[in-house]
């Protein structure tokens, strides 16, 4: 478990907010935040003025961020995920699905001409928090 996960941890512990929470809303207030942090971009399709709207924007970005981690840690924690091990795990399964040797300057969208190894690749999900 990572130090924001055992803060955040703490944090709803200390005020009983677990009464509050279940997965669905937790899951629901992710979404709206990151409806938020599209709100900043909507409607703009060139890549250039997308970055330089979110470095414009960062202390609202970061306040996104910052939400979305917070209610994701929370999630974890009543799921009895480690989102240190998921992330690892994560990252370890899309090394094998991209190759560097195979996608090093190319995508991997199949649906538009992309390759995805993800047929080849054996998800090793094992989150158990540590104790």
């Amino acid at each position: 478990m990572n130090k924001y996960q055992k803060i955040v941890k703490k944090f709803e512990k200390d005020r009983n907010w677990g009464q509050f929470h279940n997965p669905k809303d937790l899951l629901l207030g992710i979404v709206e935040e990151v409806g938020e942090l599209r709100n900043i971009v909507k409607w703009e399709q060139d890549p250039e003025v997308l970055k330089k709207t979110l470095i414009k924007n960062k202390d609202e970005v970061a306040d996104g961020i910052g939400d979305i981690f917070f209610l994701l840690a929370h999630l974890a924690n009543s799921s009895g995920v480690d989102i240190d091990k998921a992330v690892a795990t994560t990252i370890k399964d899309l090394r094998k699905r991209f190759p560097v040797k195979d996608f090093k300057d190319n995508h991997g969208n199949r649906y538009i001409e992309g390759k995805d190894k993800k047929d080849g690749v054996k998800k090793s999900r094992n989150f158990k928090k540590r104790s």
